[in-house]
């Protein structure tokens, strides 16, 4: 088998193991696309709003697991499975205190927001399982066991729908009180599903890890931490302050459009998940030439989906809107918000292989100051456009962010590939 065919053979088992990755993503997106659905047709536009903030509060705290907890085990992985136990020791019984910490304050968020005292208590479990699922899917790939983050994918979609369904189609609770138990419960059964090795880890918190974990800290978490607040701080600043200066009904329309590119996000996430630690390990073994085919398979994939979602949401606003937004909705803000989310999305698209590459070689204080850069100039432009335009513009407002979070990363990159190729030729000399 000559070069080519051997280029052409990785690709292709390339190819697989992403249809594999986001094979479980893709239930969740629909499961969550679905929820967001309910609640879009079902509840006025205020309350929509509202849970628009919570879910997105939420899955912040997906972002924040992953990095204090999720990218240090897989960007620390080493060929030494002693190790890599080691880290996992030390990063999980943590991640499990932090969990049990959060849940309160989401209940207090959400009580803060309106829900009833009910809501509120499911809202906090759901917040807090949310960082234990995010943490353990990072520990089956370091455990080499991808195929349970898959399970726990389709659990969660599964048992989600199943009890909204019951609930507000068949005992007619009001979608409002039902969703937050069909998400807590669906969430339980992912992490459930993760296996009893992950539970039993959970189960067993020690005061050791915690002081362990601050070597971590020191190392790589707090500036991971500090990227992805910042990179919350351009992605979502404007569902914050709007929900705070204006109202939870400014977001309803953004977040209407917004549902149109969801599933770009949550393939791009999974993906994220996938290709992090495989770039961990080439890099470790000093196989650049894996690492630059990645991002190119990576990118493409990125940009495939983008273009299939993109073409698809367009069909939507534009010949047959009415399947996904009520009567109440203003569709020329729709449609401008589905515009301005699709240029958003692409260069986002466009940014995330060299975040991920940045990630798996441990250069977070990089992404750090890139995510600081664009909320610099993110937070104030939402400000200003609040102040002096319809609420839709916001979302315009996050682009200069954006793409200066973009061109920060790349100077990166060039800086990251540089050092690289400086110790390769000492390690040869």
């Amino acid at each position: 088998m000559n070069r080519a065919e051997l280029c052409h053979t990785s690709y292709v088992m390339r190819f697989r193991r992403y249809a594999m990755a986001a094979a479980g993503p893709v239930a969740v997106a629909g499961a969550n696309f679905l929820v967001s659905f309910s609640m879009l047709r079902l509840e006025a536009p205020g309350t929509f709003g509202t849970f628009t903030f919570l879910f997105a509060a939420a899955m912040f705290t997906v972002s924040l697991s992953g990095a204090l907890f999720g990218a240090p085990m897989q960007a620390l992985q080493t060929a030494d499975q002693s190790s890599r136990s080691a880290i996992v020791a030390t990063v999980v019984p943590t991640a499990t205190v932090t969990a049990f910490v959060a849940c309160p304050v989401f209940v207090l968020v959400g009580l803060a927001l309106g829900l009833e005292p009910f809501a509120a208590i499911f809202y906090g479990a759901f917040g807090m399982l949310t960082i234990l699922r995010s943490v353990g899917r990072a520990w089956c790939y370091v455990a080499e066991q991808p195929w349970r983050v898959t399970i726990s994918d389709v659990s969660y979609a599964v048992v989600t729908l199943g009890i909204l369904a019951v609930n507000v189609g068949w005992v007619h609770v009001a979608s409002e009180r039902a969703v937050y138990p069909a998400l807590a419960f669906g969430m339980a059964a992912a992490v459930a599903s993760l296996g009893l090795g992950f539970v039993t880890l959970l189960c067993s918190p020690r005061r050791v890890a915690l002081r362990r974990y601050a070597a971590t800290w020191q190392a790589q978490s707090r500036w991971s931490l500090l990227s992805v607040t910042a990179t919350e701080a351009v992605a979502n600043a404007h569902i914050y302050l709007l929900t705070t200066l204006v109202g939870a009904v400014a977001v309803a329309p953004i977040a209407a459009s917004a549902l149109l590119v969801r599933p770009i996000n949550v393939i791009q996430n999974a993906l994220i998940e996938y290709e992090r630690p495989q770039m961990a390990r080439f890099l470790e073994t000093g196989a650049m030439w894996e690492v630059d085919r990645s991002i190119v398979l990576f990118r493409v994939v990125l940009l495939l989906v983008w273009t299939v979602t993109i073409i698809f949401s367009g069909a939507i606003v534009l010949f047959r809107p009415d399947l996904v937004f009520p009567g109440s909705y203003d569709l020329a803000t729709v449609r401008l918000g589905a515009t301005l989310w699709a240029a958003v999305s692409l260069i986002i698209v466009i940014q995330v292989p060299n975040n991920v590459l940045l990630q798996a070689g441990g250069d977070f204080r990089e992404l750090a100051q890139a995510s600081l850069w664009a909320s610099v100039v993110s937070v104030p432009a939402v400000l200003l456009v609040i102040a002096i335009a319809q609420p839709v513009w916001t979302v315009a407002a996050i682009l200069p962010g954006w793409l200066v979070s973009t061109i920060v990363v790349h100077h990166g990159v060039r800086d990251f590939r540089r050092r690289i190729h400086s110790r390769t030729a000492e390690g040869t000399s």
